[in-house]
Formats: structure tokens, C-alpha cells, sequence
């Protein structure tokens, strides 16, 4: 079951993180086939005519068209792979340059923001398994509950005491954030979320015990 349960978050990440990508090639496997369609019903044409045209073709064609048809085609292919790159990649402020209080900033963010979807995807298991849950599901969840705190307050302590070598440190180095758990944050919508990313919102959460965390009092 643990290992299913790895399978499926593989498959959640894997569809969550290249979703354009298949977009893409699905509309254009969608297109193909109902062209095919189109023309098998209206004009008969099944797949022993389009191998035949094939045939024709490859008769009529010589390799150095065939290699101006590939490479037109790469070229393509080459800049659609761009465009979706710089479509995908996080956008920086001010010529991709960031400045000290903008890169603490989005790593204040960026913590906050894992933790709650963290948080929020446990809450979700356990609603969703409400009608069958045992002690071994609550245990469970606890835990993973207090894992995602923990990895907060590692984080977080950057931000409020940095020790000595990471002083020394190269500033993106301290706080750099994982692009592709942003990107997933992004997709995800916890980024609409309104939040206080300040030092002192950091600094309470970091200091707060963890049934503070975990069960706030609104």
C-alpha cells in the first residue's frame, strides 16, 4: 500500500509539474486522430490508403527534401520547447535581479506557503477517509503533521538566526527556493493566498508550539 500510495503522489507531481507539455501533445495526438476519422468516414480512406500515399511518397521525395522537412521541423520544435521554458519559469522582477529584501521575501513565502499546502493536503487524506478511519490514520497524519513543521522551522531559523557560515554565504545560496516546488505551489493556487510573509510572522510561527500551528484559534 506504501508503495501505491508513492506511485500515485509520483503521478499527481509528474501530471502537476509538465501538465503544458501534455496539453500539447495531446491536442495534437486529438487533432491527428479525428482528422483521420474525418476522412475515413467521409471519404473511406483507412489506414492501408494512407500507407500506400506513403509509399507514393517516399517514391516521389528525395533525401535531401526529406532532410529540409526534419530540419524545419526541429527548428520548430526547438522554438516551441523555448517558448514553453520562458512560459514556465518562474518571473523575476527588475531584469531577473533580485534584491535582498524581495529574495528574503519570496523564501518567507515560499516556507509559509509548502507548509500550508502541506498541512492542507494531510487534512484533505483524513477528510477524505473519514468514513474509514482507524487510530494507525490519525497517528500517521500526525506525523506527517509534525515532519512539515519541522521542515519549516529549519527553513525559517535562516530568516531569524542565521549562524555564522551562512552569513559567509552567497545570499541565494541562504535562501534559494526550489523552483519546481514553487511552480507546483503556483499551479496549486496557494500563491492567490493572501499572507504576512514579515519577520515577525516568521517568528512567531517558528516559536509557537506545535498545537499552535497545527490547531490555530481563529
Amino acid at each position: 500500500m506504501e508503495l501505491w500510495h508513492k506511485l500515485r503522489v509520483q503521478f499527481h507531481d509528474f501530471f502537476h509539474v509538465n501538465y503544458p507539455y501534455i496539453a500539447l501533445y495531446s491536442g495534437l495526438g486529438v487533432a491527428v486522430t479525428a482528422y483521420l476519422h474525418y476522412q475515413w468516414s467521409v471519404h473511406h480512406y483507412d489506414l492501408m490508403y494512407w500507407k500506400r500515399l506513403a509509399e507514393v511518397f517516399s517514391q516521389d521525395i528525395d533525401c535531401f527534401q526529406m532532410a529540409i522537412l526534419l530540419l524545419i521541423f526541429a527548428i520548430n520544435a526547438v522554438f516551441v520547447f523555448i517558448i514553453l521554458s520562458v512560459y514556465l519559469r518562474p518571473v523575476l522582477d527588475n531584469g531577473g535581479e533580485m534584491s535582498l529584501l524581495e529574495i528574503k521575501d519570496r523564501y518567507a513565502r515560499f516556507i509559509l506557503l509548502r507548509l500550508i499546502a502541506r498541512l492542507d493536503r494531510i487534512q484533505s487524506k483524513v477528510s477524505a477517509k473519514r468514513k474509514s478511519l482507524t487510530f494507525q490514520h490519525y497517528v500517521r497524519a500526525h506525523t506527517n503533521m509534525v515532519k512539515a513543521v519541522a521542515v519549516f522551522r529549519k527553513d525559517a531559523r535562516k530568516l531569524i538566526l542565521p549562524n555564522e557560515s551562512e552569513i559567509l554565504m552567497p545570499i541565494e545560496d541562504i535562501y534559494g527556493v526550489a523552483d519546481d516546488e514553487e511552480r507546483l505551489l503556483r499551479r496549486s493556487g496557494y500563491y492567490k493566498l493572501i499572507i504576512d510573509t514579515t519577520d515577525e510572522t516568521v517568528k512567531a510561527l517558528f516559536n509557537a508550539k506545535l498545537e499552535e500551528i497545527l490547531f490555530p484559534i481563529s
